[in-house]
């Protein structure tokens, strides 16, 4: 479905009923990468979308991480959802705490997977680098895509498939380079060290223990800053951590912060 908004036509998806969960991906990712997820959120009304750059989504101007999340407060309005509960993954982490120090009013709860305040040296270094060539047609986004497995997944995911005689997949249809690498330009444009000790709403952090995207250590910070925040560090788990890992500490959370004890809207 499209939701016609200020400056972008938005692509979204809804399924089930109950309390708003909005789930916001990463960079290069699109609603598909929570399908996962979605049949784990019975009992909930689980919005998922394409940001700016990839997917369906149509826009015009900039491709910012407060802008981004701009859309997601006038897509909240266009659904007549005052509050709802946020989840963001990895780039969609900085969207949603955008989302949570600039309208507080509007979370219920605050979700961050495989979150920081800021990007990672290190892995800024060779993303911006990699999606920069492919934006040049110096490299492929197929290309791009397998360095990004490498660096989302631990060992042990690439060992299951090898013991198939398979390969770790990418996306069968990328999308356009150019888009992705302004994402890439949000991400490194956004520094929330500063701001988030100033979060409201009930947090959980979850970050994997085998991170090398983001190091383990970037979750915590995060985890320390934001008060009365739960972290969970999930062991053996990478950056791309598989929904059913941690759907148990999401499902807690939420009911926890359901709308009927906070009074929510």
């Amino acid at each position: 479905m499209f939701a016609e908004l200020q400056d972008v036509k938005l692509y979204y998806e809804e399924e089930g009923t109950g309390e708003p969960v909005i789930l916001i991906a990463g960079i290069g990712a699109n609603h598909r990468f929570w399908k996962g997820m979605v049949p784990l959120l019975k009992g909930y009304r689980v919005i998922t979308l394409d940001n700016r750059g990839v997917g369906e989504t149509e826009y015009k101007g900039g491709v910012e991480i407060d802008i981004m999340a701009d859309d997601v407060i006038h897509l909240m309005d266009y659904l007549h959802i005052f509050k709802a509960h946020i989840v963001g993954w990895s780039m969609g982490s900085q969207i949603s705490q955008s989302l949570a120090i600039r309208y507080p009013e509007r979370l219920q709860s605050l979700t961050l997977v495989s979150s920081y305040q800021f990007r990672p040296h290190r892995s800024a270094y060779f993303m911006y680098l990699m999606t920069k060539a492919a934006a040049e047609g110096k490299c492929t986004m197929d290309e791009v895509n397998i360095l990004l497995n490498s660096f989302c997944f631990p060992e042990s995911a690439f060992a299951a498939y090898a013991k198939k005689g398979a390969v770790m997949p990418i996306p069968r249809r990328p999308e356009d380079p150019k888009e992705v690498y302004k994402q890439m330009i949000s991400m490194d444009n956004f520094d929330t060290t500063e701001k988030t000790k100033d979060i409201k709403a009930p947090s959980l952090v979850i970050h994997g223990a085998m991170d090398i995207m983001v190091e383990p250590i970037k979750g915590r910070a995060i985890g320390n800053s934001i008060p009365n925040c739960r972290y969970i560090e999930i062991p053996g788990e990478g950056h791309t951590i598989a929904a059913e890992v941690y759907i148990d500490y999401l499902r807690e959370h939420l009911k926890e912060n359901r709308m009927s004890l906070r009074g929510g809207e």
